[in-house]
């Protein structure tokens, strides 16, 4: 089983990949038709508040006790998979139109 100090890591390496990704998304979003891209602008808002919560929850995990940390863990874990979904359901969606 990984160290707390490591999953605090790699959780803050995740986010860091995840801004990465949203602002590489937010531009292809930028040039989409109008008509899918108020569709796609609630899904990447969606997106960002993930985010934000994760970081809320960055903060958090750094000062929690171990039980705290499990539970604070298996949150994140759920906020993880959807945020995943999401983001390949807004991927999916620019990609069919070419951009």
């Amino acid at each position: 089983m990984s160290s707390h100090k490591d999953k605090i890591a790699k959780l803050a390496q995740t986010l860091e990949e995840w801004d990465y990704k949203l602002d590489r998304l937010e531009h292809r979003i930028k040039d989409l038709p109008d008509e899918l891209k108020a569709v796609a602008e609630k899904k990447y808002q969606k997106l960002l508040d993930f985010r934000d919560s994760l970081k809320e929850k960055e903060a958090e995990i750094k000062n929690a006790s171990d039980q705290a940390f499990e539970d604070i863990e298996r949150s994140i874990e759920d906020a993880v998979e959807t945020f995943k979904l999401l983001f390949e359901d807004v991927d999916v969606n620019s990609k069919i139109e070419g951009i």
